[in-house]
């Protein structure tokens, strides 16, 4: 064990970096990332990781680091899983993290995406994936800023983009993490499929 090694420390340290990412002019989601995504993905994978009996400390780095790339760097969105994993591994290094400790984070911060099929190899991997699926599901009003706000779709262009992104979300989240949101994405669910059911009058 890294004598160095003081995980209060390096949280209150990754917080600062991850927050400081979130309200810098760089990033293209805005400010609301920060309380309508990046803490919800934290509080979703410390309760999946409780009932699961996952290590909390590699899954509560991750997810504050896991989208750090495209909110430093809108550029580097399309990649941001791997620019990401890179960037938390140097953060890491700087805070004396143990070298297993940083692989394992990076790992899970690898294969998060939906979108980006790769394998992942541990319980904390699975959950972060979950966390990060399940925060577009339970953030409902930040989820239309996304849509209407930050990409500027039209109404029904973007609840057809929203369903879309909400079903692949639902389908990413394992088991115990679905028992936790069913309501929430019948809401969601409910709320969009009114709007994609409306007849145009005229």
């Amino acid at each position: 064990m890294n004598k160095k090694y003081d995980y209060k420390k390096m949280r209150r340290s990754v917080m600062k970096i991850a927050k400081d990412a979130c309200y810098s002019p760089k990033n293209k989601f805005t400010e609301t990332v920060w309380d309508y995504h990046i803490l919800p993905v934290v509080d979703h994978s410390i309760n999946l990781g409780k009932r699961l009996k996952a290590d909390l400390e590699i899954l509560e780095l991750s997810a504050l680091l896991h989208d750090h790339a495209c909110l430093v760097d809108k550029k580097l969105y399309e990649s941001h899983h791997a620019h990401s994993a890179d960037m938390a591994e140097k953060i890491l290094i700087k805070l004396d993290c143990p070298r297993d400790k940083i692989n394992h984070i990076k790992e899970c911060i690898l294969s998060h995406r939906g979108s980006v099929k790769k394998r992942k190899k541990s319980l904390e991997a699975k959950i972060l994936a979950s966390a990060d699926a399940m925060s577009h599901i339970t953030e409902l009003a930040d989820m239309f800023y996304l849509t209407y706000g930050v990409h500027e779709y039209k109404t029904r262009e973007g609840a057809e983009w929203l369903k879309d992104k909400i079903q692949r979300s639902w389908d990413k989240v394992i088991s115990e993490g679905k028992k936790m949101i069913k309501n929430d994405y019948k809401l969601i669910m409910g709320i969009i499929n009114q709007a994609l059911n409306k007849q145009p009058r005229g």
